[in-house]
């Protein structure tokens, strides 16, 4: 089904009240969130004075908190109400970032108020993306979680370009503002959600003791899901330490608003396109763009880092969104414990591409070219590209069922 431009925003005009707010939500939760994440490490040094040993352990332990815990808040999601979960996961932010603003002056609370952000992010996007998919027929899913992808990683992009403005000269003022948008991010979720959705009835049958079947029956998807993560985390964690040696942290700003700008627009564009692919020959497709992509930044010039983000975002674009479809179509009953095990997911893949990376940076910075880096990270990518070949099988029912425009 093609819609002309008129026809879309009919189609989006007629949505419930509550999908088009969680829609809008996503972007804000975003764009507040990253308003503070890329300047935590910062904050945490120069304003409480934390020695960097302390703030490296306290950020590992809060980025595992954030993505790994997201299996627990599918868990909550799915028993005690997506909106339930999503209003005091707001909350918890709310007060997390007034502890942060405090914190200078009361060090004592910097610890909870670091994890009562992460926990906040762990309970949040799996009941959002949940609560989104269950408002929408099958056929359109896919766009809908595009959307929802596109909305994040606009508030991704802006976040940090409009918190550079205050961050250096009043960063107590800046988690403040931050605070009081989440107080009404949260008040819009208790008006706009209505709790006699479908999709908010609780499943008092899902419990931890139910995890390992559902990580079953997710099977292959899961493995894809988590190496998907660890290979973009080497980007995400690493690329601005190289771009500042290569050329400058300007360069590095262009290259992710690059990158966030290319999923906004395109992985939408794209989503019915993907989610109709033949599953072992898009991982192939997508893992050997990701693969030239990492190559091409290996070159050790602004033109070679930014083309090869736009490569490698390619790549990341078709795998984000075919990953989420393969896991929800393994388990379309319990779509939050689904989006829990994509955090879980991201949070496993993240640490050994911390890990990994860590090493490996150390080793090729102390070589002649610290491009080779990139070139064993393009490994990693070709490393996707067998697995895929050997082991990729998608859910005999199909992800969501989606003929390609």
């Amino acid at each position: 089904m093609r819609f002309r431009v008129t026809e879309k925003l009919r189609f989006f005009a007629s949505l419930p009240i509550s999908l088009q707010s969680l829609l809008v939500s996503s972007f804000v939760v975003a764009f507040g969130s990253f308003m503070v994440t890329p300047f935590l490490a910062v904050f945490l040094k120069n304003s409480i004075g934390m020695g960097m040993h302390s703030v490296g352990i306290l950020v590992a332990v809060a980025t595992f908190v954030q993505f790994g815990g997201g299996i627990i808040g599918g868990i909550v999601a799915e028993r005690w109400g997506l909106k339930i979960s999503m209003v005091g996961a707001l909350s918890y932010r709310t007060l997390g970032f007034l502890l942060l603003a405090a914190a200078p002056s009361f060090p004592l609370v910097t610890i909870p108020a670091v994890l009562l952000v992460a926990a906040g992010s762990a309970l949040y996007l799996p009941a959002n993306r949940a609560y989104i998919v269950s408002g929408v027929s099958g056929d359109v899913k896919p766009l809908f979680l595009s959307l929802s992808n596109a909305a994040l990683n606009a508030g991704m992009a802006l976040g940090p370009l409009v918190a550079a403005i205050v961050i250096d000269s009043n960063p107590g003022l800046l988690l403040v503002g931050v605070a009081l948008l989440f107080a009404v991010l949260t008040l819009v979720h208790q008006v706009t959600l209505p709790t006699s959705a479908k999709s908010e009835a609780p499943k008092s049958g899902v419990t931890l003791r139910e995890l390992p079947l559902a990580l079953r029956r997710a099977g292959s998807a899961t493995f894809f899901s988590t190496y998907i993560f660890y290979v973009y985390f080497f980007f995400q964690s690493f690329m601005g330490l190289y771009a500042s040696s290569v050329a400058n942290l300007r360069v590095f700003s262009w290259g992710m608003l690059l990158n966030f700008t290319m999923m906004f627009f395109l992985q939408p564009w794209l989503s019915r396109h993907i989610a109709g692919a033949n599953y072992r020959r898009l991982l192939v497709g997508a893992f050997s763009l990701m693969g030239i992509g990492m190559a091409t930044m290996a070159l050790e010039s602004t033109i070679a880092l930014l083309l090869g983000i736009a490569i490698m975002t390619m790549g990341q674009l078709f795998l984000f969104l075919r990953a989420d479809l393969e896991v929800l179509g393994r388990l379309p009953e319990t779509p939050a414990i689904a989006f829990g095990i994509q955090r879980l997911a991201a949070g496993v893949g993240g640490l050994f591409s911390g890990i990994v990376g860590g090493w490996a940076f150390d080793y090729f910075k102390s070589g002649d070219s610290l491009g080779t880096f990139w070139i064993f990270v393009a490994s990693q990518c070709l490393l996707g590209v067998v697995f895929s070949l050997l082991f990729a099988q998608p859910e005999p029912s199909g992800a969501p069922e989606v003929q390609p425009c």
